[in-house]
């Protein structure tokens, strides 16, 4: 549990300190006799089939008493609230599961009638180079673009859920032939940076399988926040950020690794499970990185039961090497039979609020590696 977290190790503690800050407390309230067969009923722990297997007064004394626990990552400003009882609640499995599946593909079956991206070459634009066609998938220019260079990479595969490791290469790979064409069009375009909407709760505004890809003058916001923060510790204490953010989360039982490549369920994840990926190598040119984004983005499909998610791929410029590694993020954006949003006020303007608990996570993930 996130709320145990114990670093013994005293060089990844004094780590942990300088990184992060940690805060708990605890919030009570008192929950009204009337209204003690909702609370159980509400969050009543449950088993796989849906049964309660609490008493009313043993779910009333955990909501009366809960445990939160905040950590802040003191150089980024990334903020976490985990609350114990949230944490506790069972994830979506048996009959839930089966249900989300069966919605999800019928969806993806109903919308493949009539879709632009099935034939792209038809219905969609090009860049003003042309296009790039890999094995398993074809860029196109985005028809309400994000910024000067903005434009897709449309898998071959209408099912955006359904794909090899082979194809999932040949998109990154097509996503890096377009950046190199970019930048050769237009070399002042030096920022590349790659990001994977899937299925509506996490933005996509089609259902056919594809992925965003920009070129910008300077780094995206969040990308240059990380950069500076990169080489303001490098200053400070003559160490690499990420390979420090990694042993923390090492000596806490949070991360693994593939070769060179190594990834942690994150204590300050933006949302539910977040996992970053730090790769030293481009992941076009590295099948360890293609393999560890592949494993990880399978466990969240067929072990985790996430179907909607964001992938982002924050990449060095082309002209400066510096040391920056290639950053990937990976999180889950909740059910799609759930009609409330994933993300609200507190996590545009407060602080992120999360449920899942990152143990959970990097179990699922290390079973799979």
């Amino acid at each position: 549990m996130v709320e145990n977290l114990r670093v013994k190790d005293a060089t990844a503690y004094s780590t942990f300190k300088r990184i992060y800050r940690f805060d708990s407390g605890l919030g009570s309230q008192i929950i009204p006799d009337s209204f003690k067969a909702k609370t159980l009923n509400y969050f009543g722990q449950r088993d796989s089939s849906g049964n309660i297997i609490e008493s009313a007064e043993e779910a009333v004394a955990r909501i009366e008493h809960q445990k939160i626990i905040n950590i802040t990552n003191q150089w980024t400003g990334e903020s976490t609230l985990f609350n114990s009882l949230r944490a506790d609640r069972p994830g979506i499995k048996g009959k839930d599961l089966k249900k989300e599946k069966e919605h999800i593909y019928k969806l993806i079956a109903e919308s493949e009638k009539g879709c632009d991206f099935c034939q792209p070459e038809k219905y969609t634009p090009e860049d003003v180079f042309g296009r790039i066609r890999g094995e398993h998938s074809i860029t196109a220019a985005n028809l309400a673009k994000y910024d000067v260079w903005s434009s897709l990479v449309i898998f071959n595969n209408h099912n955006p859920l359904k794909f090899t490791l082979e194809e999932l290469s040949d998109y990154i790979d097509t996503s890096f032939a377009w950046f190199e064409d970019v930048n050769n069009h237009s070399p002042q375009f030096e920022f590349p940076f790659f990001v994977w909407n899937c299925l509506s709760r996490a933005g996509a505004s089609q259902i056919h399988g594809h992925c965003q890809i920009l070129m910008s003058k300077e780094p995206y916001a969040r990308v240059k926040n990380l950069m500076k923060t990169y080489q303001k510790y490098k200053k400070e204490y003559s160490a690499d950020y990420f390979q420090d953010l990694y042993l923390v989360h090492r000596s806490l039982g949070l991360s693994a690794n593939h070769g060179d490549v190594c990834f942690f369920a994150s204590i300050t994840p933006i949302k539910e499970k977040e996992v970053i990926i730090i790769s030293p190598k481009n992941p076009s040119k590295d099948i360890k990185a293609k393999e560890t984004i592949f494993r990880v983005l399978r466990c969240f499909i067929d072990t985790l039961g996430v179907f909607s998610f964001n992938l982002s791929i924050s990449i060095p410029s082309y002209y400066k090497e510096d040391g920056f590694p290639y950053i990937i993020r990976i999180v889950d954006r909740g059910s799609l039979l759930k009609s409330t949003a994933d993300m609200g006020g507190m996590e545009l303007y407060g602080s992120s609020v999360v449920a899942d608990d990152p143990y959970k996570i990097i179990n699922a993930l290390k079973s799979v590696f």
